[in-house]
């Protein structure tokens, strides 16, 4: 399949804009200073440094990158010095951050002995780290023997040193962190608002043309993100994902919005494969909530102001704001992909997944089960085990299930599920909330019980405190027998509250979980005429499939079958129960 995307002939304009022609002049300076520098070989190189930060553009023109080459020039002709060479790249770069193109091409060109001298406007346009400019001031450029110059500040290395440099460093770096500081607190400002942060919208969306602050649907990245989610469903992993769509053509989010004219922050390197895809890329839009329609702010944060590198944020500390844009993907199927995501397959040795890898679990002790099969096995011969056995036949038993008794006994399964639920919907809405709510009250009364019982022995050990100071106090108790036993009662107590608050929270958490019926519904509703199992209808259908050892008197096994949204279900029981009431109600009519 390739991606259609028609090529759009672009009218050249009849005059050049003023940004082109600065363009055109700079392009012509560097020419003329390639020349001078022929003639001058022996005086070197003068770097002429121009720096500019998003937040000095704030302040005006006086610290515009044009108007420190004027001032760096107007010096250069005063002084008599005629071969330089501007280093002006890094506009919109913070002074705390030396790893900038400029500089870098700079420090180059001075390690290479191709620079004799710098010349800065000012110390705070070199950097605003006091740190990592005494370093290249006080020590790399007297070792490469390069003549520095401050303009503005009167720094002039020739002269000695010269001691407000460093009070002056300092300062400059106490001016970046103080601009951090409240760069970070508009941004924490619109971000608990609601305000979307990113500056470029995921792939799939685009702001709105009418408010720039929403986001719309990009219906044609969109259907590639739906696209890769299903991919995802059918049992694809984010590896396999991105060379579909390398060989299907369709381009990668970087050079997409460059298709669309958008700015990209990492501009890919030329000849670079445009349909290129990464499993990193598949793997963040597979787990992006904001597909979902809702927005998440607070996802990462920069260790320091000095530093540019991400770090990611515990959850608890997300700011969600729902329903914020139009979702692009169904959350019945995200839900499914995290689930997916959980359990993530590998393929076999010979290279391929079956349908049900990474859903088999042991029913004794819940390793997951592997298959196992060779190249010259017929498909009756494929068979799970279980993962313990194979690490230990001490471990567990084997849990041996063939390929074909597990594809007739889930397919059967599911088609009874399908055919009740679409003759049965009521009832089965009744049958499922009454089904987990059994589950969880189960689970409630033991953790019940034991929060409970933690709860008495607590107040207990707060009795024995009380007769342990009065037995003390009257003397029947030396202190050294007191110390003793309140430490022992103590670390009890402590070891009694932790576990009661675990249970409480664990108790919290369950009552907020409920069954989601509706989704399921959903689920069968797009599968009422299955005729065959793939991977994509199992993860629609199911968390995970348990598998019991066979019992040696019955010689049968139980096979457990947890759907997702319902949990398990013996939809058996429930179609006879329903078929029962119907009957009586026929009955009596």
């Amino acid at each position: 399949m390739k991606n259609t995307i028609s090529f759009q002939q672009i009218a050249a304009p009849k005059v050049l804009s003023a940004e082109v022609r600065e363009a055109i002049s700079n392009n012509v300076l560097q020419f003329y200073v390639r020349d001078q520098q022929q003639n001058t070989q022996d005086e070197g190189i003068t770097a002429l440094y121009e720096r500019l930060s998003q937040e000095d553009k704030l302040e005006g023109e006086s610290n515009s990158i044009a108007n420190q080459k004027k001032i760096l020039e107007r010096y250069c002709r005063e002084h008599g010095i005629t071969a330089y060479r501007h280093y002006d790249e890094d506009d919109g770069y913070s002074g705390t951050n030396f790893n900038r193109p400029g500089f870098q091409r700079m420090l180059a060109d001075i390690k290479a002995g191709k620079i004799k001298r710098v010349i800065v406007k000012d110390m705070s346009r070199f950097g605003r780290d006091y740190l990592q400019v005494g370093f290249y001031t006080d020590m790399l450029f007297p070792d490469f023997g390069v003549h520095f110059i401050a303009v503005n500040d009167g720094v002039d290395s020739t002269r000695g040193e010269n001691e407000f440099t460093a009070i002056r460093n300092v300062f400059n770096e106490m001016y970046a962190r103080d601009t951090s500081k409240k760069i970070r607190a508009t941004w924490q400002s619109k971000g608990k608002s609601g305000e979307h942060l990113t500056t470029i919208p995921p792939y799939g969306y685009m702001k709105n043309p009418d408010n720039k602050k929403k986001w719309i649907i990009d219906e044609e990245a969109a259907a590639v993100v739906q696209q890769i989610f299903a991919l995802c469903v059918s049992g694809m992993g984010p590896t396999q994902i991105a060379k579909w769509l390398e060989k299907s053509e369709i381009l990668n989010p970087t050079f997409y919005w460059l298709s669309k004219g958008m700015k990209v922050g990492n501009k890919p390197k030329p000849g670079a494969n445009p349909y290129k895809w990464t499993n990193e890329t598949v793997s963040r839009m597979l787990e992006k909530i904001e597909y979902l329609g809702h927005t998440v702010n607070f996802k990462t944060r920069k260790q320091s102001y000095k530093s540019k590198k991400k770090l990611w944020n515990d959850p608890s500390e997300w700011v969600i704001f729902e329903n914020t844009q139009p979702p692009i993907v169904e959350e019945s199927v995200f839900l499914i992909v995290q689930n997916i995501r959980r359990s993530r397959r590998r393929p076999t040795k010979m290279g391929d997944m079956g349908i049900f890898s990474g859903l088999l679990y042991c029913a004794e002790c819940g390793g997951k089960m592997y298959q196992c099969r060779a190249t010259n096995f017929t498909e009756e011969q494929k068979y799970f085990i279980c993962s313990t056995y194979r690490k230990g036949k001490d471990l567990c038993t084997t849990h041996s299930i063939r390929n074909v008794v597990l594809h007739e006994i889930v397919l059967r399964n599911l088609r009874e599920a399908i055919e009740y639920v679409t003759q049965y919907e009521a009832e089965f809405v009744k049958e499922a909330a009454d089904s987990r709510l059994r589950e969880r009250d189960a689970e409630f009364s033991r953790k019940r019980e034991a929060l409970s019982k933690a709860e008495s022995r607590i107040a207990e050990l707060d009795n024995l405190f009380k007769h342990l100071y009065e037995d003390n106090v009257t003397g029947k108790l030396s202190d050294e027998r007191f110390i003793k036993m309140s430490r022992d009662y103590e670390l009890e107590q402590e070891n009694l509250k932790s576990m009661a608050e675990v249970l409480r929270e664990e108790i919290k958490q369950q009552e907020k979980q409920k069954t989601n019926v509706k989704a399921f519904i959903s689920v069968v509703k797009k599968y009422t005429d299955m005729q065959e199992l793939d991977a994509s209808i199992l993860r629609e259908f199911i968390d995970r499939i348990e598998v019991s050892h066979i019992d040696k008197k019955s010689k049968t096994r139980e096979i457990t079958i947890v759907y997702n949204f319902i949990g398990a279900f013996d939809f058996d029981r429930a179609k006879e129960k329903a078929q029962n009431t119907t009957q009586k109600q026929q009955r009596t009519a």
